[in-house]
């Protein structure tokens, strides 16, 4: 996957792709390809009552997770004059779940992975654009939260789970031709977010001690403290409590920058801490997985 999003930066660098275009990619992802894998992993998951609670547990501790990384947000991120207060905690608080998400999840556990991620999705949906919002803005948009819960991925989810619970099997060449776009998933999503890296001024970020505290904050420290609350929950499917983990460990959401550059607000830093979070998650996320498992072997 970083060796993905090196050939993202290198077709920004080179001018194969511009800024638009990278826009255009990130949007093709996002609006066609990720709703395809979601419906794709629910018609591909056969109808288990386990899945059905697992997903309600899925609910209850994406929810708790939110809780807590909302807490270690503004207790370790303390304002003062001078900062980017409101830019810092949301992007601790706020991953890149959906883009980095999906595919690492169908990476490690398969459809059954994405099935959870996609539980996970509508909770963050829920808090982004009602916290987060009114975080960064101090504003609710109640009209942005109604255009998100009708996005092509929350459409996505509600077919999937028709085709899930009604077991309805998708007909073979639509069930072939998801299965050819929905592998497309993870190389996309990983160059996609190469172009988007390679747009941030790196050589400014990384000479910024401040975007070194909040990435760490962000890629160990939250995800270290959610893994120390996840190892007692043994009555949780490991699968679950690693989902969810894996999750909120991911890099900084895109999604910061997009509402900085819409509210006038500064871009520049919420794409620095993206650009950084993003390059480090790959080395983090393996590390916080590895050491979760090993300790839930251990516990």
């Amino acid at each position: 996957m970083l060796l993905l999003n090196v050939v993202g930066i290198i077709a920004y660098r080179t001018k194969v792709v511009d800024k638009n275009g990278g826009r255009q990619f990130s949007n093709f992802v996002l609006e066609i390809v990720t709703p395809v894998l979601v419906v794709n992993a629910y018609s591909e998951v056969e109808y288990e009552f386990r899945l059905v609670v697992n997903m309600l547990w899925t609910f209850l501790i994406a929810a708790i997770s939110y809780v807590v990384a909302i807490t270690a947000a503004y207790l370790l991120i303390r304002r003062k004059a001078g900062r980017e207060t409101e830019i810092e905690r949301f992007s601790v608080i706020y991953s890149n779940c959906g883009f980095m998400g999906i595919p690492l999840a169908s990476a490690i556990l398969g459809n059954e992975g994405v099935f959870y991620t996609t539980a996970f999705l509508s909770v963050f949906f829920c808090f982004a654009w009602t916290h987060g919002i009114m975080l960064l803005t101090g504003q609710h948009d109640r009209k942005a939260l109604l255009k998100k819960l009708c996005s092509p991925t929350m459409i996505g989810i509600v077919i999937g789970l028709l085709l899930f619970f009604f077991r309805i099997p998708l007909p073979d060449l639509l069930e072939k031709t998801f299965g050819y776009v929905a592998s497309m998933n993870t190389p996309m999503a990983m160059v996609a977010s190469g172009i988007s890296v390679a747009q941030a001024d790196l050589f400014h970020a990384l000479k910024n001690p401040r975007v070194y505290y909040v990435s760490a904050v962000k890629l160990l420290i939250v995800p270290l403290l959610l893994g120390l609350l996840f190892l007692p929950l043994g009555f949780i499917p490991q699968e679950i409590r690693l989902v969810v983990l894996l999750l909120m460990a991911a890099p900084s959401a895109a999604m910061c920058t997009l509402q900085c550059q819409k509210h006038s607000m500064n871009d520049a830093y919420a794409s620095h801490i993206f650009a950084v979070t993003t390059l480090v998650s790959m080395l983090t996320m393996p590390l916080v997985v590895k050491l979760f498992t090993w300790a839930a072997e251990k516990f």
